[in-house]
């Protein structure tokens, strides 16, 4: 048995699909019924996790000093280990963190961050899951200072780490190609699509959504938070190009600022303010009762890691389409409900096909009810609890 400290203390919705696995990560270990003891470190934790800790007497809650404190000594011993060497005394104090008191205190054996982000402590093993290395790919989408910033903290947390999660097999290639990782500390685990947020609401009020953001009767769905990769514009390109005003479009998730610095002059210019909407981060009931009254859900990312709106359609029976890129066409793995991000022309005549062809529209159905079970069961816990015995053998 371990003690395994799960790294998540800044998370919150508005890390989108980061957010969205580490909290399905944290229900999967839970039900997976693992012998190890569990430290969720989290500043702020979310209902759900706090749920898990009241439920699972193996899930803890620690809370360690408060952070002002730990930088106040820090900076003491610092101001003590100037003057020691002036004075020439060899004695030296260690600059502890966060991270140190954790590890000291709760005997921690492994530290497990479900993001980019590893931390190395002595006598500690370390798990990072890195998600994307998008900027290899996009780097138009970066700033130079942020592809700097990923290139020195990914080659930093892939290295140290003793092992590396990743849910699909193209971005463990490119940790391999590009990070020199080698291939037996890098695994693919895909996370079991079970007990979902969406899976406890049960009353569903579509007369209060209505009421609230003034829906129309048929719309399509697209929830992802407004970063360029997301593809945004060219999806707004596609309805465009169909001149059909009565395909409306509702988008949900963070307004970033390529969203009011890009996406909005676009509507505003292109006169699609009464076909376009953005509502911002809704709440999971709104956005679950999207999910259940719109005609079809759009996933026209340019790269994903994993996309969760592609999965929770399939999970929910929804019609959905998406592009053909990265892991998308392996979740849906039929290429007649999927596009090229980058042509404007195949993505409008799929968004035509889903919203007007009812026998297209079954098929689509059909599809995603096969997919939909290869989702709900994947063993993530037992694969996981592998990699933690792995490393307590080390």
């Amino acid at each position: 048995m371990s003690n395994i400290l799960i790294n998540i203390p800044q998370i919150n919705k508005a890390y989108g699909g980061v957010y969205q696995y580490s909290i399905a990560l944290i229900k999967i270990l839970a039900d997976s019924n693992l012998s190890h003891d569990f430290f969720i470190f989290c500043h702020n934790p979310d209902p759900a996790i706090i749920e898990i800790i009241d439920k699972y007497p193996n899930f803890h809650h620690p809370k360690p000093p408060n952070l002002l404190y730990v930088r106040a000594e820090t900076f003491f011993h610092t101001f003590l280990n100037k003057l020691y060497k002036r004075v020439k005394i060899k004695k030296r104090f260690y600059r502890e963190d966060m991270y140190d008191w954790l590890v000291k205190n709760l005997n921690i054996d492994i530290i497990h961050s479900p993001y980019q982000v590893n931390i190395k402590k002595d006598g500690v093993k370390s798990i990072t899951t890195l998600h994307d290395v998008q900027e290899l790919h996009f780097p138009e989408f970066f700033t130079s200072a942020q592809r700097a910033q990923r290139a020195v903290n990914y080659k930093k947390s892939i290295d140290e780490a003793d092992a590396v999660i990743v849910s699909y097999n193209h971005v463990k290639k490119d940790i391999i190609k590009y990070f020199n990782k080698h291939e037996e500390k890098v695994h693919t685990i895909l996370l079991d699509m079970q007990k979902l947020w969406f899976e406890k609401i049960e009353n569903i009020d579509l007369v209060k959504l209505n009421e609230k953001y003034e829906l129309p009767t048929n719309f399509i769905l697209y929830p992802a938070s407004s970063w360029e990769h997301k593809n945004h514009l060219k999806l707004i390109e596609a309805l465009k190009y169909l001149n059909a005003p009565e395909i409306q479009l509702i988008c949900t998730g963070n307004l970033t600022d390529h969203f009011h610095n890009d996406i909005l002059p676009v509507i505003e210019k292109n006169n699609l303010s009464n076909q376009v909407r953005f509502l911002g981060i809704v709440s999971d009931e709104e956005l679950l009762k999207l999910y259940k009254t719109c005609r079809a859900v759009i996933v026209p990312t340019l790269y994903e890691a994993g996309s969760f709106p592609l999965m929770e359609s399939i999970l929910l029976n929804v019609p959905v389409i998406c592009s053909n890129v990265t892991s998308l066409p392996e979740t849906i793995e039929d290429d007649r409900f999927t596009f090229d991000p980058q042509d404007v022309e195949d993505m409008a005549q799929k968004i035509n096909l889903i919203w007007s062809d009812d026998q297209y529209r079954e098929l689509n159905l059909s599809r995603i009810k096969i997919q939909a079970e290869k989702l709900r069961f994947n063993n993530a816990g037992l694969k996981i609890n592998k990699v933690y015995e792995t490393l307590s053998k080390v």
